[in-house]
């Protein structure tokens, strides 16, 4: 130190400058408390959005159960119709089949929207998590200013 008794972090300017260097810290500790928040809102309007997702595959499962069942009464009504039906017959095959592939890949989206479900769940939890630690550290922050102030004068 040059002897200069304002610049011993331990003086009143001293101890008043370093409490302005900890409230600028905690503005910005506050900015990034609201880049969390939004963070938050964000996930809640993506876990909506997944649930809305779930329960359209939800909904394509059961038109492709109901597909499959029109395509099996149509055989069967074909059947008993005799030969002049036959190309009624492999129609009602063909959308028998595409009906399955329906319902394997609205399984195949079920399950996916299930783990995107689960990770969305885990990334909303941790938002929260450290919305609430930046918080702590924030109001941590303003009262040890709080009481620095009060012990400088």
């Amino acid at each position: 130190m040059d002897g200069d008794p304002s610049a011993d972090a331990t003086s009143k300017p001293g101890l008043l400058k370093r409490v302005e260097e900890l409230t600028q810290e905690a503005e910005s500790l506050k900015t990034l408390a609201v880049a969390f928040e939004r963070w938050h809102q964000d996930m809640i309007a993506t876990m909506a959005q997944n649930q809305n997702l779930n329960d359209n595959g939800e909904d394509l499962i059961s038109v492709a159960r109901q597909l499959i069942m029109v395509s099996l009464n149509a055989a069967v009504e074909a059947a008993h119709a005799g030969d002049t039906t036959r190309g009624f017959v492999i129609i009602a095959a063909e959308v028998k089949s595409l009906a399955l592939r329906v319902q394997e890949l609205s399984r195949n989206i079920d399950k996916n929207l299930h783990k995107s479900h689960l990770m969305a769940t885990a990334t909303f939890q941790d938002i929260q998590a450290g919305g609430k630690m930046m918080m702590a550290v924030i109001s941590g922050l303003e009262l040890m200013m709080k009481q620095l102030r009060l012990e400088i004068g």
